[in-house]
């Protein structure tokens, strides 16, 4: 299965084996349901790729976009994505959540806009169940954690 935009296919690849598909499905029913283009923008990140997102507004210029360091993201276990909308060949990051949300939860992702402590938006994860704590235990340097 693949979806309308070679990037998005790129990134799904580098994700978990057991949400591939589900992405896929997500993006290609917002498209054909909806008529909304979303792209993939991040999904696996490895810890240093997440380090260096830390660092940035702290260490390094810019401003903080994340409170996870290192292995405490579920983008490092390639359980997470983010997206946006891509219209006139053009991001955007003000999208209608009130049609894309209730797709993803269809499928059981999570979303990053119901988040306690930040809320973000753009992002969507599936857990199955598993703590951070957990996928850290679980995690093999290069393979992905084991899900039952």
């Amino acid at each position: 299965m693949k979806t309308w935009d070679i990037h998005s296919n790129r990134r799904i690849e580098t994700l978990h084996p057991a949400i591939r598909e589900d992405v896929y499905r997500f993006i290609n029913t917002i498209e054909i349901k909806h008529n909304i283009y979303l792209r993939i923008t991040q999904a696996l990140r490895t810890f240093e790729e997440q380090d260096e997102l830390y660092a940035q507004g702290r260490t390094k210029a810019g401003n903080i976009v994340t409170k996870a360091k290192g292995g405490d993201s579920f983008h490092n276990y390639g359980l997470a994505f983010d997206i946006c909308e891509i219209k006139d060949k053009q991001a955007l990051w003000s999208l209608d959540w009130d049609i894309i949300v209730p797709e993803a939860k269809k499928l059981g992702f999570e979303w990053g806009g119901d988040f306690k402590s930040i809320s973000d938006k753009p992002h969507f994860q599936k857990t199955f169940g598993l703590s951070i704590a957990d996928c850290k235990k679980l995690y093999i340097k290069d393979e992905y954690i084991k899900i039952a």
